[in-house]
């Protein structure tokens, strides 16, 4: 038998590789789960907090009161936002048009949600926030600890 004319890898080759492969797969797989899993959490909460910012700058653009309620749903899985306009200068508020309600991703859900004891909070005009507080993201298994926190301040800062 001539070696030197052989190419390629043994079986017993092959099976130490996927044997390798195997255990660097399985040591690392839990880890990024629990990475993805805590980048759906801070997705879902960036979401909301985005969601928020965008009523503030309306609010503002629009000399309308914008709101934001949170919890909402099965599971509190779902947020509805509203817009509130004058009945002229200087005259009365109309009544909120919402939309809504609107699936939170990856069906995460908020909890803790406070803001001065209620679940919503709204911006006005001035872009001030009607009271400040906080609202809490984490994912609906309980496997997954990880959670996020929405802050929004009097000034109307959303973070």
């Amino acid at each position: 038998m001539h070696w030197k004319n052989h190419r390629g890898f043994s079986l017993v080759e092959l099976a130490v590789v996927l044997v390798v492969a195997g255990m660097i797969l399985a040591i690392g797989a839990p880890a990024m789960i629990r990475y993805l899993n805590g980048y759906k959490v801070r997705n879902t909460a960036h979401k909301l907090a985005d969601e928020m910012r965008m009523a503030r700058q309306r609010a503002v653009a629009n000399n309308t009161i914008n709101w934001v309620y949170t919890q909402w749903g099965p599971n509190a899985t779902q947020y509805w936002t509203g817009v509130q306009t004058q009945n002229g200068p200087g005259g009365t508020w109309g009544s909120t048009q919402w939309t809504g309600p609107l699936d939170l991703p990856d069906q995460m859900k908020q909890v803790s949600a406070n803001f001065n004891s209620v679940q919503y909070v709204f911006f006005k005009p001035n872009g001030l926030a009607s009271s400040a507080g906080s609202v809490r993201v984490c994912s609906p298994s309980a496997s997954v600890r990880d959670t996020s926190t929405i802050n929004v301040d009097f000034s109307g800062s959303v973070w």
